[in-house]
């Protein structure tokens, strides 16, 4: 297997995982907790989910396209 197409696909795995963690968070939010605990300084429990959400997300998806390169590059 050639590097190329190795580096290809740990970047598509890597990046649906990160894709579907970003995604949880998101749609999950904080909730379930007791309200007014938690968090970090200034941020509610839920603005943490939603900072994480929106940085897994975007992982995700930068690592899908790079992936998706070099998976192209290597064929």
């Amino acid at each position: 297997m050639s590097l190329p197409l190795a580096a290809g696909l740990f970047l598509t795995l890597t990046g649906l995982v990160a894709l579907s963690f970003g995604l949880y968070a998101l749609l999950r939010g904080g909730r379930g907790g007791q309200e007014g605990r938690g968090g970090i300084g200034p941020l509610s429990e839920r603005g943490v989910h939603v900072v994480a959400g929106v940085r897994m997300t975007l992982i995700g998806l930068l690592s899908i396209g790079a992936g998706g390169y070099f998976l192209w590059a290597g064929l």
